[in-house]
């Protein structure tokens, strides 16, 4: 059975060019649908959500800075995936509020631990990300796979994002249960260009000290001494987007950390900078980031290969959630970087995906990481 069987591309922001292409996937006997739309298209919000709310099949996506539709890259537009089986969809809300999380992940138990893989989609600006991927980890186990990446806007300003069938959200996250197991692959291709720092004080995601000194300051110091720009002249994330920060893990991996701006001393990241972490500041170069791109795509489908053992099978979705500071760093190049996974995915039925506010995935051990300045592959 086809994983997906229709992929539709509207141009605009109407509603009922909408309504149109869900009588196009009920037409063709679709049963759930995956939608992924451009920020920059400014849906009316009130208008969608309502549509939403009366729709018959499932329904689940988000809202992101850009797109990807058949291997290219859109900033407007919207891609539309209708699914030939139910999907059964579930909302976990009220995300800043860490003390609900794992009461409402535990109350959907029975539905994730029976799925074959999860698709993650989170509202990318939220708190305590770190939280509920931990918590959904102590849920699933290393049994089920989860992929996918943060919602929301270029400009970081915090707003309705995910894409469900109570129309549209913020703080929450919404999790897909896939009848399908998922092969995946996830690179990132920066390089480590000064450290380590030990993070000496910090607060989920604000980075407040490193080695017992003012976080911005040291960051500053250490990218000026590398760079021609200056922060008293220059937008903050302008410079960062091209230094992000690297966690070291215990397998010698590095998990990005993207800053986004500084507030007085400290830097506000995506995603949890803990205490006591050592932390690199790290380079990227356009052909290291394209090469770990298409190494992503490359390992996916070669978990593929591996697991299927020659198995006859359909040709996979291809679904790519790519972090969007790599198109705001790579610039025209971003498009090199898109040829490189579709050359590494030549039997994919399709290839798909957005421009994420930081990235999700089972790591090779198991665990679900949540990780920025990535390139995730998903094959289904």
């Amino acid at each position: 059975m086809k994983r997906c069987q229709l992929a539709l591309f509207l141009e605009g922001n109407r509603v009922d060019d909408l309504r149109a292409a869900f009588d196009t996937l009920r037409a063709n006997g679709m049963q759930s649908a995956m939608i992924l739309a451009c920020g920059e298209d400014d849906w009316p919000q009130d208008a969608l959500s309502v549509f939403l709310q009366s729709l018959d099949l499932p329904v689940f996506g988000g809202i992101f800075p850009r797109i990807i539709h058949a291997g290219r890259l859109h900033r407007h537009g919207t891609v539309i995936v209708g699914f030939a089986v139910k999907l059964e969809i579930a909302v976990v809300s009220r995300l800043g509020e860490r003390s609900g999380i794992e009461p409402q992940l535990q109350r959907l138990a029975p539905l994730l631990e029976n799925a074959r893989s999860l698709i993650a989609l989170v509202d990318g600006l939220s708190a305590n990300l770190e939280a509920l991927v931990e918590c959904l980890y102590g849920v699933t186990g290393v049994r089920v796979p989860v992929t996918g990446g943060g919602a929301g806007h270029l400009d970081l300003v915090q707003r309705p994002c995910l894409i469900t069938n109570a129309g549209v959200l913020d703080d929450s996250a919404v999790l897909v249960a896939m009848p399908w197991f998922v092969d995946r692959g996830i690179s990132h291709g920066w390089q480590v260009l000064a450290g380590p720092f030990l993070v000496t004080k910090s607060q989920g995601n604000v980075l407040r000290e490193l080695n017992y000194c003012s976080a911005y300051d040291t960051y500053r110091s250490e990218v000026e001494a590398h760079t021609e720009a200056s922060f008293s002249n220059t937008d903050f994330f302008s410079i960062a987007k091209t230094f992000p920060l690297g966690i070291e893990s215990v397998d010698g991996e590095f998990l990005v950390r993207d800053p986004i701006k500084a507030v007085g001393d400290a830097l506000v990241c995506v995603g949890e900078v803990p205490e006591n972490a050592a932390v690199y500041l790290l380079k990227g170069e356009a052909a290291g980031l394209i090469a770990a791109a298409a190494e992503a795509a490359t390992s996916a489908c070669s978990q593929r290969a591996l697991r299927l053992a020659g198995e006859p099978a359909d040709a996979p979705l291809a679904l790519v959630f790519d972090c969007i500071s790599r198109v705001l760093f790579l610039d025209d190049a971003f498009a090199d970087e898109l040829n490189a996974i579709g050359s590494a995915l030549p039997d994919a039925q399709c290839m798909i995906g957005a421009l994420t506010l930081g990235e999700i995935a089972s790591s090779r051990r198991g665990l679900i990481e949540l990780m920025n300045k990535s390139t995730l592959v998903s094959l289904y």
